[in-house]
C-alpha cells in the first residue's frame, strides 16, 4: 500500500514539475520535447497535390532554385506556376504517378495550382530570402525535411520561426541582431 502511495506522489509530482517547467519555460521545454521525439514537430500539409519534394531533388535532380525562382534575388522564393510544371509534365508519359497525373491535367487544362501556404511571418518581419542564399544558408535550415520528404510537411514547434529561433541562429553564424536587420524594408 505504501508503494502504491510513494509511486502516485512521485507521478504527481513529475506532472507537476512537468506543468511548471511548460508555463515557466515554454520554449525551452518545448525544444527538449521536439528534440526528445521529433515526429511530433512536423505536420503534413493538405495541399492540392502531394508534390513530392523527394522525386524532384533526388531523382530527376533539380535544386530549390529551380521551381523557386526568385529565391535568389528576392524577399520571397516564389511558388512555381504552371508553365513551369508544363516543362516536364505536358504529357501523360511522363506523369506515371497518380500526383504526377493531377499535374497533367492542371497543365492540359492550364489551371493554376492553388497551392496552402505553409509558411506566414508576420508583416512586420522582413526575410529577404537572397540574402541567406548568398550566404550559403540552406533551405532546410529553416524549411527542415520539405526538401526530403514524400509529403509537405511543416514545423509546428512555436520556437521555430520565432525571434527567439531567429537571433539564435544570428547568433551563431556571427550576424548582426540589431532590430534593423530583420525589421526594416
Amino acid at each position: 500500500m505504501m508503494k502504491k502511495v510513494c509511486l502516485l506522489a512521485v507521478i504527481v509530482l513529475l506532472l507537476l514539475s512537468g506543468v511548471i517547467a511548460y508555463h515557466r519555460f515554454q520554449y525551452e521545454t518545448k525544444t527538449v520535447f521536439f528534440s526528445l521525439f521529433p515526429i511530433f514537430s512536423w505536420e503534413s500539409m493538405d495541399q492540392p497535390i502531394l508534390f513530392n519534394h523527394r522525386i524532384h531533388k533526388e531523382k530527376v535532380n533539380l535544386n530549390c532554385t529551380f521551381c523557386h525562382r526568385y529565391v535568389e534575388r528576392s524577399r520571397a522564393a516564389g511558388i512555381p506556376n504552371i508553365e513551369l510544371c508544363r516543362a516536364c509534365h505536358a504529357s501523360e508519359g511522363l506523369s506515371q504517378r497518380p500526383e504526377a497525373l493531377k499535374v497533367f491535367e492542371y497543365v492540359k487544362g492550364n489551371k493554376t495550382i492553388l497551392w496552402n501556404r505553409m509558411y506566414q511571418l508576420p508583416g512586420h518581419v522582413v526575410f529577404p530570402h537572397w540574402i541567406h542564399i548568398q550566404n550559403g544558408v540552406d533551405c532546410a535550415t529553416c524549411h527542415g525535411l520539405t526538401g526530403a520528404s514524400e509529403r509537405p510537411v511543416r514545423m509546428v514547434d512555436s520556437y521555430f520561426n520565432s525571434m527567439e529561433w531567429c537571433t539564435d541562429c544570428h547568433k551563431k553564424r556571427g550576424v548582426a541582431i540589431d532590430c534593423y536587420t530583420c525589421h526594416s524594408s
